[in-house]
């Protein structure tokens, strides 16, 4: 029976690596499934940090303008404890389908930890924002994030020049998403001859829509460990690791030019 299902996927993973060797554009829909190879904690998991309330409560648009010292708190807990951080092999997979197959590739992740770019992926909507940056609410003065990391160190609030506390470039609870990027990203998905799918669950809305913004004539994939309520729409489904199904695939792709 093992080598049954192998062969299975085997002929899953040789079946849509063609296809992606034919298709042009690849939207890549990525969520915190794709960076736990890397060590990142997956936040929505059963035992995930979301499921703590003091943690989801903490990381608000509210909490950070009416009680800045426990947002920032939790946040440096939740966030700014990734040091080292690099990208595993689904990262490195996705960014050679770009520079060495050639193919036409925009990422849209749900993750800030900017990982895609460290790759090498060049076209990246980030619809959460990143770590790299904070701005000021007041002024909108920009500063990298090591401002804020060495005024936390010190026990101190993160303040702009203005006198305001600065605010990290994230998307949190009740922060609307930058609409240009959103628009960006559902450009993206409409133009796309392939939408996969990769590490997420599917479940965080508005970028779940982006699967029903799709042509109806495109490939949807999804590579996920656990079920999500797209997989029944999905051409394929893949329920392995990211780094080992991506890094197969591409493998495949090399050996079909």
């Amino acid at each position: 029976m093992g080598e049954v299902i192998v062969l299975v996927m085997e002929r899953k993973l040789v079946e849509c690596a063609k296809i992606l060797r034919k298709a042009e554009k690849i939207a890549v829909l990525t969520g915190a499934g794709i960076s736990t190879e890397s060590g990142i904690p997956d936040f929505r998991s059963p035992n995930g940090l979301w499921q703590k309330r003091e943690a989801r409560e903490a990381t608000t648009r509210s909490c950070f303008f009416y009680d800045v010292d426990t947002f920032y708190h939790y946040f440096a807990q939740l966030f700014l404890g990734w040091t080292g951080i690099k990208p595993n092999p689904a990262h490195i997979a996705l960014a050679a389908l770009e520079h060495e197959l050639g193919k036409l590739v925009f990422i849209v992740t749900q993750n800030i930890d900017g990982l895609h770019q460290m790759a090498g992926s060049t076209n990246v909507a980030e619809l959460h924002g990143n770590l790299r940056t904070a701005t000021c609410p007041k002024c909108q003065k920009q500063y990298d994030m090591i401002m804020v990391r060495e005024a936390l160190a010190a026990k101190q609030q993160p303040l702009c020049e203005c006198g305001r506390v600065v605010k990290p470039d994230v998307v949190l609870f009740e922060d609307p998403l930058d609409p240009y990027t959103w628009r960006q990203a559902q450009v993206w998905t409409m133009k796309a001859d392939v939408v996969l799918c990769v590490g997420t669950s599917l479940t965080v809305s508005p970028a779940n829509t982006l699967v029903y913004n799709r042509r109806n004539d495109s490939t949807l994939v999804i590579l996920n460990t656990e079920p999500t309520r797209y997989d029944s729409q999905a051409d394929f489904v893949f329920r392995e690791k990211a780094g080992e199904v991506l890094s197969r695939m591409l493998s495949i792709c090399r050996q079909q030019e």
